[in-house]
Protein backbone atom coordinates (compact mmCIF):
# COMPACT_ATOMS: atom_id res chain seq x y z
CA UNK A 1 0.00 0.00 0.00
CA UNK A 2 2.94 2.36 0.57
CA UNK A 3 4.83 1.75 -2.84
CA UNK A 4 1.49 2.29 -4.19
CA UNK A 5 0.99 6.01 -2.50
CA UNK A 6 4.10 6.48 -3.07
CA UNK A 7 3.70 6.29 -7.15
CA UNK A 8 0.72 8.48 -6.86
CA UNK A 9 0.63 11.99 -8.31
CA UNK A 10 -0.64 15.62 -8.06
CA UNK A 11 -3.42 16.23 -10.50
CA UNK A 12 -1.57 18.98 -12.15
CA UNK A 13 -4.96 21.29 -13.13
CA UNK A 14 -5.74 20.92 -9.37
CA UNK A 15 -2.55 21.54 -8.16
CA UNK A 16 -0.34 23.95 -10.86
CA UNK A 17 1.74 24.93 -8.30
CA UNK A 18 2.21 24.73 -4.40
CA UNK A 19 2.38 27.72 -2.58
CA UNK A 20 4.06 27.74 1.09
CA UNK A 21 3.58 30.17 3.82
CA UNK A 22 4.34 30.24 7.25
CA UNK A 23 6.42 32.35 10.08
CA UNK A 24 10.14 33.14 9.70
CA UNK A 25 12.25 30.23 10.79
CA UNK A 26 9.35 27.94 10.31
CA UNK A 27 11.27 25.43 8.41
CA UNK A 28 9.68 26.65 4.77
CA UNK A 29 13.04 26.77 2.66
CA UNK A 30 14.05 22.91 3.84
CA UNK A 31 10.39 21.64 3.65
CA UNK A 32 9.90 23.36 0.35
CA UNK A 33 13.08 21.75 -1.45
CA UNK A 34 12.23 18.22 -0.42
CA UNK A 35 8.68 18.63 -1.38
CA UNK A 36 9.42 19.74 -4.63
CA UNK A 37 11.76 16.60 -5.39
CA UNK A 38 9.19 14.66 -4.12
CA UNK A 39 6.37 15.75 -6.32
CA UNK A 40 8.51 16.43 -8.73
CA UNK A 41 8.50 20.05 -9.50
CA UNK A 42 10.79 23.15 -9.57
CA UNK A 43 11.46 25.60 -6.61
CA UNK A 44 11.25 29.19 -6.21
CA UNK A 45 12.44 31.28 -3.31
CA UNK A 46 10.76 34.70 -3.47
CA UNK A 47 13.60 35.46 -0.59
CA UNK A 48 15.93 34.29 -2.52
CA UNK A 49 15.38 36.06 -6.07
CA UNK A 50 15.01 39.11 -4.18
CA UNK A 51 18.47 38.98 -2.69
CA UNK A 52 19.53 37.88 -6.99
CA UNK A 53 17.71 40.79 -8.15
CA UNK A 54 19.32 43.38 -5.49
CA UNK A 55 22.15 42.00 -5.07
CA UNK A 56 22.41 42.35 -1.86
CA UNK A 57 21.49 40.24 1.75
CA UNK A 58 18.13 40.72 3.02
CA UNK A 59 19.68 42.26 6.10
CA UNK A 60 21.55 44.97 3.87
CA UNK A 61 18.84 45.90 1.87
CA UNK A 62 16.33 46.10 4.89
CA UNK A 63 19.36 48.62 6.53
CA UNK A 64 20.00 50.53 3.55
CA UNK A 65 16.77 50.95 1.48
CA UNK A 66 13.83 50.01 4.64
CA UNK A 67 11.29 47.60 4.58
CA UNK A 68 8.93 49.38 2.29
CA UNK A 69 11.60 49.00 -1.03
CA UNK A 70 11.90 45.02 0.25
CA UNK A 71 8.11 44.81 -0.31
CA UNK A 72 8.40 46.45 -3.30
CA UNK A 73 10.94 44.46 -4.87
CA UNK A 74 9.07 41.03 -3.57
CA UNK A 75 5.85 42.38 -4.86
CA UNK A 76 7.57 42.53 -8.33
CA UNK A 77 9.16 39.34 -7.93
CA UNK A 78 5.56 37.77 -6.75
CA UNK A 79 3.79 39.58 -9.85
CA UNK A 80 6.78 38.16 -12.45
CA UNK A 81 5.31 34.27 -11.38
CA UNK A 82 2.43 34.84 -13.52
CA UNK A 83 1.57 31.65 -15.69
CA UNK A 84 4.19 29.81 -14.51
CA UNK A 85 3.50 25.96 -13.64
CA UNK A 86 4.91 23.42 -11.67
CA UNK A 87 6.69 24.80 -8.69
CA UNK A 88 6.83 25.18 -5.32
CA UNK A 89 6.97 28.37 -4.39
CA UNK A 90 7.98 29.93 -0.62
CA UNK A 91 6.82 32.99 0.06
CA UNK A 92 8.74 35.04 2.80
CA UNK A 93 7.19 35.06 6.23
CA UNK A 94 5.45 38.96 5.47
CA UNK A 95 5.09 38.48 2.09
CA UNK A 96 1.41 37.75 2.85
CA UNK A 97 0.50 41.12 4.73
CA UNK A 98 -0.22 42.83 1.67
CA UNK A 99 -3.60 42.22 0.45
CA UNK A 100 -2.85 42.29 -3.37
CA UNK A 101 0.15 39.80 -2.64
CA UNK A 102 -1.69 37.93 -0.97
CA UNK A 103 -4.45 37.30 -3.76
CA UNK A 104 -1.55 37.35 -6.09
CA UNK A 105 -0.27 34.01 -4.55
CA UNK A 106 -3.09 32.18 -4.36
CA UNK A 107 -3.78 32.54 -7.93
CA UNK A 108 -0.25 30.67 -8.62
CA UNK A 109 -2.01 27.59 -6.33
CA UNK A 110 -3.20 26.16 -3.31
CA UNK A 111 -1.22 27.25 -0.51
CA UNK A 112 0.05 25.72 2.18
CA UNK A 113 0.68 26.84 6.06
CA UNK A 114 3.76 25.27 7.54
CA UNK A 115 2.22 26.30 11.00
CA UNK A 116 5.28 25.37 13.08
CA UNK A 117 5.17 25.79 16.88
CA UNK A 118 6.57 28.85 17.86
CA UNK A 119 8.43 26.94 20.73
CA UNK A 120 10.14 24.41 17.93
CA UNK A 121 11.52 27.95 15.94
CA UNK A 122 13.00 29.58 19.30
CA UNK A 123 14.75 25.96 19.69
CA UNK A 124 16.17 26.09 16.70
CA UNK A 125 17.03 30.12 16.98
CA UNK A 126 18.28 29.41 20.36
CA UNK A 127 20.85 26.25 18.81
CA UNK A 128 21.68 27.92 15.72
CA UNK A 129 21.98 31.36 16.23
CA UNK A 130 23.77 32.64 13.36
CA UNK A 131 20.42 32.36 11.57
CA UNK A 132 19.09 35.18 13.74
CA UNK A 133 21.73 37.41 12.05
CA UNK A 134 19.43 36.46 8.60
CA UNK A 135 16.79 37.86 9.76
CA UNK A 136 15.69 41.47 10.57
CA UNK A 137 13.12 41.06 12.43
CA UNK A 138 14.68 39.13 14.99
CA UNK A 139 18.30 40.07 14.55
CA UNK A 140 18.17 42.26 17.94
CA UNK A 141 18.49 38.94 19.85
CA UNK A 142 22.06 38.88 19.04
CA UNK A 143 22.37 41.45 21.65
CA UNK A 144 21.24 39.77 24.52
CA UNK A 145 23.75 37.32 25.81
CA UNK A 146 21.34 35.67 28.40
CA UNK A 147 19.92 32.65 26.37
CA UNK A 148 16.74 32.80 28.83
CA UNK A 149 16.28 36.27 28.21
CA UNK A 150 17.34 35.82 24.27
CA UNK A 151 14.35 33.05 24.16
CA UNK A 152 11.67 35.26 26.05
CA UNK A 153 12.79 37.92 23.56
CA UNK A 154 12.06 35.36 20.46
CA UNK A 155 9.44 33.99 22.01
CA UNK A 156 7.40 37.41 22.18
CA UNK A 157 8.82 38.40 18.81
CA UNK A 158 7.60 35.74 16.90
CA UNK A 159 4.34 35.86 18.76
CA UNK A 160 3.61 39.43 17.89
CA UNK A 161 4.45 38.17 14.09
CA UNK A 162 2.16 35.87 14.03
CA UNK A 163 -1.06 37.70 16.02
CA UNK A 164 -0.04 40.42 12.95
CA UNK A 165 -0.04 37.64 9.72
CA UNK A 166 -2.45 34.80 11.12
CA UNK A 167 -5.63 36.01 9.39
CA UNK A 168 -4.18 35.52 6.27
CA UNK A 169 -2.04 32.38 7.30
CA UNK A 170 -5.35 31.07 8.38
CA UNK A 171 -6.80 31.18 5.08
CA UNK A 172 -4.34 28.93 3.34
CA UNK A 173 -6.20 25.98 1.58
CA UNK A 174 -3.89 23.44 3.56
CA UNK A 175 -2.40 23.66 6.88
CA UNK A 176 0.22 21.34 8.36
CA UNK A 177 1.69 21.11 11.93
CA UNK A 178 4.08 18.65 12.15
CA UNK A 179 5.94 19.54 15.57
CA UNK A 180 10.52 18.71 15.53
CA UNK A 181 9.71 16.55 12.32
CA UNK A 182 12.41 16.21 9.58
CA UNK A 183 11.75 18.02 6.28
CA UNK A 184 11.20 15.01 4.40
CA UNK A 185 8.58 13.42 6.65
CA UNK A 186 6.77 16.71 6.42
CA UNK A 187 6.90 16.83 2.84
CA UNK A 188 6.03 12.93 2.63
CA UNK A 189 3.07 13.51 4.99
CA UNK A 190 2.17 17.07 2.78
CA UNK A 191 2.57 14.48 -0.41
CA UNK A 192 -0.16 12.40 0.81
CA UNK A 193 -2.29 15.22 2.38
CA UNK A 194 -2.61 16.26 -1.09
CA UNK A 195 -3.44 13.21 -2.83
CA UNK A 196 -5.65 11.73 -0.48
CA UNK A 197 -7.39 15.04 1.33
CA UNK A 198 -10.21 12.95 2.68
CA UNK A 199 -7.81 10.78 4.86
CA UNK A 200 -7.15 12.55 8.14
Amino acid sequence: MNNQSENQTLDRNKFPNLVIVGATASGKTTVAYQLSKVLGFGLIDIDQRIVAKAGRSIPEIFAQDGVNRFREIESEILFSLKGILNHVIVAGAGAIESEENWDHLRQLGPSIWLATPISEIVHRLIKFPEELAKRPFLAEALNITSIKEREEFLVKRLQDLEDQRITKYSQSDYRVTIGFATADTCAQFIKQLLIQPEVS
